[in-house]
């Protein structure tokens, strides 16, 4: 039988002791069968006993696992801490990134961005941002978009933000997946970061016309919401802004 039959066999056992209470005071009922009905009750008792014991050998095994997985978690395989539940205390800010420590957290696009470019159809997109710090003198950040409509996924981009030690002068790594990867490189000045590209690197097979310079410009505006800026210039288009776009923070 298996353990849902043994509870809904269970189940019954208060019916069957409120049967055996109405025939034990009634006179037209015989001693055969409020016998029968006491072993049938007996008989439900003893499912509930061996389901009380196969949750108890489940209770041990769970027990058991914890155990194997607390004991890995203290072991450094690579990967490893990925399949466990994160337990650390969060990493200290290393003191190189604090003139940055304005931009961490999660972002989410409020309201929708919008793009916009010669050489394109006007658009808009959803967009999640999360920057972030293990501790390094560096701050890790992607960038996720979505289309408005669809939720499709669009441009999306990771890297890195590097400070020169006692300056102000920053540096943006981005891997794109339109195949770009550029080093972007600027200043911080209080709560705003303006960044040109430095190089830009690109598959062989990336898409015409093929950008040629990137600025960027990230500020916290007066309500705490995060902007960014963006404009590029192509092999056929001078410098011109191609998208805006404004985040509220959602997560430290």
């Amino acid at each position: 039988m298996s353990i849902n039959e043994v509870i809904l066999s269970a189940s019954g056992a208060c019916k069957l002791i409120n049967s055996l209470h109405s025939y034990c005071f009634s006179s037209r009922q015989n001693k055969s069968q409020v016998c029968c009905l006491r072993e049938q009750v007996e008989k439900k008792n003893g499912e509930l006993k061996t389901l009380r014991q196969r949750v108890s050998r489940s209770d041990s095994q769970v027990r058991k696992l914890q155990e194997k997985l607390d004991e890995l978690s203290r072991v450094s395989f690579p990967y490893l801490s990925s399949l466990l539940p994160f337990s650390r205390e969060p990493p200290t800010m290393n003191p190189m990134v604090e003139p940055l420590s304005w931009m961490l957290g999660t972002w989410l696009s409020d309201p929708p961005g919008s793009g916009t470019f010669p050489t394109l159809q006007p658009f808009q997109y959803l967009e999640e941002v999360y920057i972030s710090h293990v501790g390094q003198p560096v701050l890790n950040f992607s960038f996720n978009a979505f289309h408005p409509d669809t939720r499709k996924p669009m441009h999306r981009e990771c890297g890195f933000i590097r400070l020169k030690p006692d300056t102000n002068k920053v540096t943006f790594v981005s891997a794109q997946n339109t195949g770009i990867v550029e080093v972007e490189e600027g200043k911080v000045n209080g709560q705003e970061l303006s960044i040109t590209s430095h190089s830009i690197a690109r598959i062989s097979f990336a898409k015409e016309p093929h950008v040629e310079q990137i600025t960027r410009k990230f500020r916290l505006n007066s309500e705490g919401k995060l902007e960014q800026t963006v404009s590029m210039a192509t092999i056929t288009q001078p410098m011109t802004q191609h998208l805006h776009i404004t985040y509220k923070k959602v997560t430290p």
